[in-house]
């Protein structure tokens, strides 16, 4: 017996690859963008933390020292 020839196309085998690897390739993108939002959303938290303690930290402006002209 010899193999079925096939007649100009892909076989049944290459396009559900093909199916399969673009699912796949879906997925990842899906998750990569999932990744890349959580890691924003915590820089952007992280920021936001380390600028209230550096506002907390920072020392505040003395005021000068005040004079009494009582000796005159």
């Amino acid at each position: 017996m010899t193999k079925p020839q096939q007649s100009g196309g892909a076989s049944v085998r290459e396009l559900k690859a093909a199916a399969l690897d673009a699912l796949v390739k879906q997925e990842l993108a899906r998750k990569r963008a999932a990744d890349a939002a959580k890691t924003a959303r915590l820089r952007a938290l992280r920021l936001a933390r380390d600028a209230a303690e550096k506002i907390e930290t920072a020392p505040k402006p003395k005021r000068a020292a005040r004079r009494d002209d009582t000796s005159i």
